[in-house]
């Protein structure tokens, strides 16, 4: 049976928690919310509904139904991107195109937009070598459930034992493990202390992937 690899993007693929984390901290101090790392940190590797519901539990306020600050948060991100660039991670274009001309699968499966995971895989050059890039905004439910990864394997037409994962969050691991599936868990300090323990092997860097797998 042919393997499939499914990605996860922020943290992995490209570089961007500590920038989400700058953004999310501007744009609810925006409304007057001071919001630490440690509050915000459970979010990691799900979606701005899951961090809403952070929000909510931990200050008592709903923004859940403001349009205006997923709005502000994009466009403070598209500014950053247009200025800085695309915080990458060493090795990424190299190692993808190597497992996918070795016969992998390769899938995207992410917390961020659509619109935004596209655009990333054209800048980075390797939306070509991804069957698949998909936003876990588009099922019911987010990481640390496992509805996106079932999804992408169920359009894949691979059943979950024979799907990979690679994250770099606890959320992200969660959800691996919920579907069934074997994951390896990525260490970027960047993003912050994740425990990746439930994941089947841990590497230090992206490039180690090449070795593993």
């Amino acid at each position: 049976m042919k393997k499939c690899i499914i990605f996860d993007m922020d943290g992995v693929l490209v570089n961007t928690e500590p920038l989400h984390f700058q953004l999310w901290q501007q744009v609810f101090q925006e409304k007057g919310l001071l919001i630490d790392y440690e509050h915000y940190k459970g979010c990691t590797g799900s979606t701005k509904q899951y961090l809403f519901a952070l929000i909510r539990d931990f200050y008592g306020v709903d923004f859940s139904h403001d349009p205006d600050i997923p709005k502000r948060f994009v466009q403070l991100k598209v500014a950053y991107l247009k200025e800085h660039g695309i915080p990458e991670i060493p090795g990424v274009p190299e190692v993808i195109q190597y497992l996918q001309e070795g016969g992998y699968l390769l899938a995207v499966a992410s917390s961020s937009p659509q619109d935004m995971i596209e655009w990333f895989m054209e800048q980075l050059g390797i939306a070509p070598y991804f069957r698949i890039l998909f936003s876990a905004e588009r099922v019911k439910r987010p990481k640390p459930a496992p509805d996106v990864f079932l999804h992408v394997s169920e359009r894949l037409g691979i059943l979950p034992r024979d799907c990979i994962v690679v994250e770099d969050s606890h959320n992200g691991v969660r959800a691996a493990r919920a579907a069934g599936m074997h994951c390896i868990g990525i260490q970027n300090p960047d993003s912050g202390e994740q425990d990746l323990t439930a994941a089947d092997r841990i590497c230090s860097c992206f490039a180690e992937l090449k070795n593993i797998l």
